[in-house]
């Protein structure tokens, strides 16, 4: 019984944490893309990005994000970040501190 709750309660935080890194992604998707400024995005759902947002964003950020979103086969998003990391637009602060 303490088996089948502790399994349970793992399988939870697993979904939490895929939740949080899904929410993660989208808002950088949006953030980068220019869709949604940073502040926009703070009154809109908070804010979990999967990088700092006072630096400037680098080629890695752009292909994990791009990654990410390769593995749920949304080539339309990967191809507008390629693009995007091609132009080297992307790479601004996004909190001006």
């Amino acid at each position: 019984m303490k088996k089948l709750k502790n399994k349970k309660l793992m399988n939870k935080n697993q979904d939490l944490a895929e939740e949080l890194v899904h929410e993660s992604m989208m808002n950088s998707y949006m953030i980068v893309t220019n869709k949604l400024t940073f502040d926009e995005l703070l009154e809109y759902n908070g804010c979990s990005l999967p990088f700092n947002p006072k630096k400037k964003i680098n080629n890695k950020v752009i292909d994990k994000i791009i990654d990410y979103f390769c593995t749920l086969e949304e080539f339309e998003k990967c191809a507008e970040l390629k693009k995007l990391k091609e132009s080297k637009k992307y790479k601004k602060n996004f909190i001006n501190l």
